[in-house]
């Protein structure tokens, strides 16, 4: 039995305790699509009251910009792993700036280190690996080529990521939800190397789809847990960071002061990138989905089919491709099987949506 199976055996056992999970976050996203410019603007409002500094980006030429104007004359950033990061190609902007970027996901440094192809899952980048990959991997990260006991082995790479992070000025993420209520943004992980990279640096900057903004904090954990159970086959993820503006404390002497335990800034970069546009168009529903992986093998053969290359496979990521111009819009496919989906989305609704975009 290959990961994608386990995914699929234990997600449906989770289901059985959590029926009602899955209506709960198709009215989540149905209501963050068709309310998208009020939460914006909300969002906006309230991350600006955190002392968050915010900034809208059309298109990546724009994220670009702002990053090439907050980063000038920095040596090295830290990332976590996001598709919206992926989305913006922000290692090529780095590049062009000169900046070295460390990579901080387990499963994204063993695929660097091993020249392993990007699956494209928006979770699982290294898949069905044997053990002796993955350590080679690590090992060569650390630059250690010795075999060693996986215990030390994982002690080495932690301390090598975390100081990687303690070197960089700059980390830089994705987030899983932003609230609009609150200025809340909320990022869920399993390896807490994700809240080193936006807790550890001085500066902590976050890119994130318009569509990911919701009303209440109780709708980002419901996401989140959607996006685990429906893609990994957990319950939860390990670590849920809810971040609300720059670190600050009034502990000594009831004085405010910031940067205390944390960054002493936060700017957010929030990204349309064709999803407005999508919005209007009848392939708007498509902005529901999660981004869980749950579809990943329907997604790969209708990629297959349709000679895609490049996108994220979820029906989000295609959609985005498409209206971006990366993809070229659908030809007729063969029928194919239908897949899990959290927020409704169908073997036959997603190439619909796709055809009219």
């Amino acid at each position: 039995m290959n990961r994608l199976q386990q995914i699929t055996k234990v997600r449906q056992e989770l289901l059985l305790d959590k029926p009602d999970l899955a209506n709960q976050v198709r009215a989540i996203r149905e209501n963050a699509v068709a309310n998208m410019p009020d939460l914006i603007q909300t969002a906006t409002e309230t991350l600006q009251q955190k002392l968050a500094k915010v900034y809208l980006a059309k298109d990546p030429a724009e994220v670009a910009d702002i990053l090439k104007d907050l980063l000038k004359g920095e040596k090295r950033v830290s990332r976590a792993y996001s598709n919206t990061l992926d989305e913006v190609e922000f290692d090529a902007i780095m590049a062009d700036m000169g900046i070295e970027v460390s990579l901080t996901k387990l499963e994204e440094i063993v695929r660097q280190h091993m020249a392993l192809p990007n699956c494209r899952h928006p979770h699982l980048l290294v898949m069905d690996q044997p053990r002796q990959v993955i350590e080679e991997g690590l090992r060569r990260f650390i630059g250690h080529p010795e075999e060693m006991a996986p215990t030390e082995l994982g002690q080495l790479v932690t301390e090598q990521i975390k100081q990687n992070i303690l070197r960089s000025e700059y980390g830089v993420t994705g987030a899983d939800c932003i609230v609009a209520e609150n200025g809340v943004l909320a990022l869920a992980e399993d390896e807490g190397n994700l809240r080193a990279v936006s807790n550890l640096p001085y500066k902590h900057v976050a890119i994130v789809g318009i569509e990911e903004i919701v009303t209440t904090a109780e709708e980002a954990v419901t996401v989140i847990q959607a996006a685990s159970i429906f893609g990994a086959g957990r319950i939860s993820p390990t670590y849920v960071s809810l971040i609300a503006g720059p670190s600050r404390t009034a502990d000594i002497e009831f004085r405010m002061a910031y940067g205390m335990h944390g960054p002493k800034e936060v700017h957010v970069i929030l990204l349309d990138n064709g999803r407005k546009a999508l919005r209007h168009k009848d392939a708007g529903a498509l902005l529901k989905c999660i981004n869980c992986g749950s579809c990943y093998e329907w997604c790969r053969e209708l990629a297959a089919q349709q000679q895609w290359t490049g996108a994220t496979m979820t029906p989000k990521g295609f959609a985005l491709g498409i209206i971006q111009g990366r993809l070229r819009p659908p030809k007729l496919k063969a029928s194919m099987g239908e897949f899990c989906c959290p927020v409704g989305l169908s073997a036959e609704s997603v190439p619909d949506s796709l055809s009219k975009i």
